[in-house]
């Protein structure tokens, strides 16, 4: 009785709780909704069936299906091809050229795995600077993926949501007639803008952007002892430089040449990883972290995530090979000049780190959810060309007949992830190492509690609030504080989250005006989506932070402007759209 009377009320407060531990705390997501799905089902706030209902849900499934087919893509070799293509002129030519294909492209493919697969080649071309290419190519895929209904998973999940509200499902091109004009007037900005708001920092970039920080043990017997540095040839290495000894409690920096080695020393460089062989080439000087990484095919690249439960630790407190398969070769932080030795060292969101890496990594959960994989030192084997050619050919089919409606996109992906398997493109080991469990239970999670808030009357109780307290501000003014409302809540939690927390508060108000609930749930997809001002906001912010050695300044400086016609244009093409 209790329950039943205070049930708005009960999943409000739920709904709040989501929202500060989301916020203020570092629990991951995934835990909180789970937590949230469990409180609603025990307290008889919502029953079992519809409490999982939302991991039947087809736009949840059609969403992992397209993170299975997005493994293949990241390794065809077209993209490599197409950078050489890119970078052959201007820096503006440039930008357009890489923002188009990056738009283009997320449309149909996972961004973050257009992201993940033009990066390393980026990184490596020698034309441009990376840091000029590397923030726009991110912002690109954010707005690309606003193109079509796969582009994001945002906008599978607020069709998701309309379709547990009872409503028909989104068409494939539902989103096109808005993002179309904020594609083309966003890109625009970022070619006139991209000169001067974005770092040139190619002195630093073949020396800097690659400037890890690594260590080395001087073990006993090592001939390196009692001699110095100097007449080791410590100090004449080339894309490595010395920059501390560690010895016992004491660090020693600045090093002179004179300085004598023993025994037990840890000597700390930095530098160009690519050129950590040199450091093999001494006797006696090996990692502090006993790991055989002999085969070079095991290094790769890796990105601290914001959720990780590595942040704020310390690596030696982490214990990287028990937990991770893993050793830490080399860690760099931004354009950041790190000191105090590897193991000492709090690890960070956005820290990117060079991992040796064992066979039972990428079959690790934790290791999945705590990295984001990146190009540029990942040696995964790149596809033949008629494996290649398989891949596009039969997702660029599925897709077409998806968007036409002759065949169901769930369907069509499910024979084609089945083909994949079958050809051995795709693996099992490959599924079991990146599949999206985290954001599988978010997505469920949200899904339940926004049936719990129109089950309970919640929804009732926001609708009647809105056309109150609202109504005086009409129809745009109350969706242009839903779009507000909704950015400011992906900037501090997640676009997933957000698009969750807000999608019942679009559908209360909608019912306050005239019943039209589309253009409400156009102002959460697009607001979900409009990430610009942070790395920590979206995942491909994230990934390129390390990569393009930028500061937090640069993402506020050329995200800015981006972010203010990203708004101004999607505010405007819904008014018009649905003749508000």
């Amino acid at each position: 009785m209790f329950v039943e009377q205070f049930a708005p009320w009960l999943v409000a407060l739920n709904l709040v709780a989501i929202v500060l531990l989301l916020v203020f705390t570092r629990i991951r997501p995934w835990k909180i909704f789970i937590a949230s799905s469990c409180v609603l089902y025990m307290t008889g706030l919502l029953p079992l069936d519809k409490t999982l209902a939302g991991f039947s849900n087809p736009s949840l499934l059609v969403l992992v299906l397209l993170f299975f087919v997005s493994m293949p893509l990241e390794r065809t070799a077209l993209v490599r091809r197409l950078v050489a293509a890119i970078v052959n002129g201007s820096v503006r030519s440039s930008t357009l050229k890489l923002g188009v294909l990056g738009a283009l492209v997320s449309s149909i493919v996972n961004n973050t795995a257009v992201v993940a697969a033009l990066l390393g080649p980026l990184k490596k071309q020698q034309k441009i600077a990376p840091s000029r290419l590397l923030l726009p190519l991110s912002y690109a895929s954010i707005i690309g993926g606003t193109l079509t209904l796969i582009g994001t998973s945002t906008n599978l999940i607020v069709n998701g949501f309309v379709q547990q509200a009872g409503y028909p499902p989104l068409d494939f091109f539902a989103f096109s007639m808005i993002a179309l004009p904020v594609v083309l007037c966003c890109l625009l900005v970022m070619v006139v803008i991209a000169p001067w708001a974005l770092p040139k920092r190619e002195i630093q970039l073949n020396r800097v952007t690659q400037e890890y920080f690594l260590e080395r043990e001087v073990v006993p017997g090592s001939a390196l002892i009692g001699r110095s540095l100097q007449e080791n040839g410590l100090r004449r290495l080339e894309k490595i430089f010395l920059v501390e000894v560690i010895r016992g409690e004491r660090v020693v920096a600045p090093v002179s040449p004179e300085f004598v080695v023993q025994a037990g020393d840890v000597l700390v460089f930095t530098g160009d990883v690519s050129a950590i062989d040199l450091l093999d080439e001494f006797d006696g000087l090996e990692s502090p972290e006993a790991f055989n990484w002999t085969v070079r095919d095991n290094v790769r690249e890796v990105i601290v995530s914001p959720t990780a439960n590595v942040v704020g630790r310390t690596i030696k407190a982490v214990d990287f090979r028990a937990k991770f398969d893993a050793a830490v070769v080399a860690v760099r932080r931004g354009n950041e000049r790190l000191q105090g030795g590897l193991g000492q060292l709090v690890l960070k969101a956005g820290d990117a780190l060079v991992l040796a890496t064992g066979p039972a990594f990428q079959r690790h959960n934790k290791a999945s959810s705590d990295f984001i994989p990146v190009g540029g030192v990942d040696v995964s084997r790149l596809l033949s060309r008629r494996e290649e050619l398989a891949v596009y050919a039969g997702f660029g089919l599925i897709v077409a007949l998806g968007a036409t409606g002759f065949v169901p996109l769930l369907k069509g992906l499910i024979v084609l992830v089945a083909l994949l398997l079958a050809l051995r493109i795709l693996t099992v080991d490959d599924i079991k190492a990146r599949f999206p469990y985290e954001l599988v239970i978010v997505i469920t999670g949200a899904l339940a509690l926004s049936q719990a808030v129109f089950d309970s009357g919640l929804s009732d109780l926001i609708g009647d609030f809105a056309g109150e307290y609202l109504g005086g501000y009409g129809v745009v003014g109350a969706l242009i504080g839903l779009f507000l409302l909704t950015w400011i809540l992906t900037e501090l939690v997640t676009n997933n989250a957000a698009a969750a927390i807000i999608f019942p508060l679009a559908m209360a108000m909608s019912s306050q005006w005239g019943g039209d609930y589309m253009p409400f749930v156009m102002a959460v997809a697009f607001g979900a989506s409009a990430s610009f001002l942070s790395p920590y906001g979206y995942q491909t912010n994230l990934m390129v932070y390390s990569a393009g050695n930028y500061r937090v300044v640069d993402y506020v400086r050329f995200g800015l402007p981006v972010l203010l016609v990203y708004c101004t244009v999607s505010l405007l093409m819904i008014v018009g759209h649905y003749g508000l």
